[in-house]
C-alpha cells in the first residue's frame, strides 16, 4: 500500500465492512448461527490487504464487538459472544483473514490462486470454530463429527464467498494494480 495511513484506513474500512456483513444476516434457530456474508468481507480482506492489513481488520472488528457495539450477527455484541457456540468462529475471523493474506499472491491478483487461499481461510475458520461449538454444546453435540454434519452447510456456502472473493478480485484487478503496485526486486 502506498503508505501507512492507507494502511490504516484500508483496515478500518474492511472492519466497517465486515460489521456491516454481520449486520446483515438471517437468524437460524439455535444452536445454528446466523447465515451472513461477514466471511466473504474477511476473505476479501484477506486477498487485497494481506496478512497485516486483514488482521488489523479482524482484529478492529473483533474488538468493536467485545466492547459492546452491536457489530457481531443480527447486532450484537459484547465479551459473552465470545463464551457462545459461536464464540470460536468469531475468533476464526482472524485466523482466516491472516490464513488468507498469507496465502495470497498481490502480485498478480490471479483468481485460481485467490479462490485456493480464500479456501485456507475458510479451513482455519473452521478449525476453530468447529472444536469450540462442539465445547460449548457438548450436551446437544457429543463429538466433534456431529459439529461438522450440523455445519456442512455453513462451509459449502463459505466456500461459494470464497469464490465470490476471488472472482471479485478479478474484476477488482486494474484498480488493484494502481494502489498496490508490484516492487521491483
Amino acid at each position: 500500500m502506498k503508505s501507512p495511513k492507507m494502511n490504516l484506513a484500508a483496515s478500518a474500512l474492511f472492519a466497517a465492512l465486515i460489521s456491516a456483513g454481520a449486520l446483515f444476516s438471517i437468524p437460524l434457530p439455535p444452536p445454528l448461527p446466523p447465515v451472513s456474508p461477514a466471511v466473504f468481507f474477511v476473505l476479501l480482506s484477506g486477498l487485497i490487504l494481506g496478512p497485516a492489513g486483514a488482521g488489523a481488520s479482524a482484529g478492529i472488528y473483533l474488538l468493536l464487538g467485545s466492547l459492546g457495539l452491536p457489530v457481531f450477527a443480527n447486532g450484537a455484541g459484547g465479551l459473552g459472544h465470545f463464551l457462545g457456540p459461536t464464540g470460536g468462529f468469531l475468533l476464526g475471523y482472524l485466523a482466516a483473514a491472516v490464513t488468507t493474506g498469507v496465502l495470497a499472491d498481490r502480485k498478480t491478483w490471479g483468481p485460481g490462486r485467490a479462490f485456493l487461499a480464500a479456501g485456507a481461510g475458510v479451513l482455519a475458520l473452521y478449525a476453530l470454530g468447529l472444536p469450540w461449538m462442539r465445547r460449548v454444546l457438548a450436551a446437544k453435540v457429543a463429538t466433534l463429527g456431529a459439529a461438522a454434519v450440523l455445519m456442512a452447510p455453513y462451509f459449502i456456502g463459505d466456500l461459494v464467498k470464497a469464490a465470490a472473493a476471488a472472482l471479485l478480485l478479478r474484476a477488482l484487478k486494474p484498480v488493484l494494480e494502481r494502489q498496490f503496485p508490484r516492487e521491483e526486486p
